[in-house]
């Protein structure tokens, strides 16, 4: 999942470390690809769309053990300061050009804003948390609420970034 959506965090990006990848495809051929063959762009990697990876090769940056330490520690502050502690899907929409999908969210003032038990997090505007008993209705309705709401008040087309698999979004 990480390499087929180019996942990222703190700055980085996994097509920053990728040297190469395994993968199979729908006839079940395997194949190998080096890392800077692959096209990757935000939250895609367009090659592992129809096919299915099997492995990768990631260069590491070597550092000292407390080096290491102290940067997981403070990532993980970072998250504590800035994400839902809830259980969630992380975010929801790939952040567009002009505001972080979170902000965005957030001065639309859809914060806590809840559809059946799905309601997005008060901490982070880009994460919908299980306030208790959601169905996947109900979040794909939050989902398309605030995709809509972003569209009329700004303009602002969110696709997202989570993979929803068999139901096709209103504007996908």
């Amino acid at each position: 999942g990480g390499l087929r959506m180019n996942a990222g965090a703190m700055g980085s990006e996994m097509v920053e470390i990728v040297e190469g990848v395994s993968f199979m495809d729908k006839a079940g051929e395997v194949f190998e690809m080096a890392g800077s063959d692959i096209e990757f762009s935000y939250r895609s990697c367009p090659l592992l769309k129809n096919q299915i990876a099997l492995g990768a090769v990631l260069r590491g940056c070597p550092d000292s053990a407390e080096a290491i330490a102290e940067r997981m520690a403070a990532y993980s502050q970072k998250r504590w300061d800035s994400q839902p502690a809830a259980r969630s899907a992380g975010c929801i929409f790939k952040n567009p050009e002009a505001i972080p999908a979170g902000k965005l969210i957030d001065e639309l003032g859809l914060k806590r804003t809840s559809e059946g038990g799905a309601m997005v997090s008060k901490e982070h505007g880009n994460f919908i948390i299980n306030k208790g008993g959601a169905t996947a209705a109900d979040f794909l309705k939050l989902i398309d609420r605030i995709r809509q709401l972003a569209l009329d008040e700004r303009g602002i087309e969110l696709k997202t970034e989570v993979q929803i698999i068999g139901k096709t979004l209103e504007h996908d």
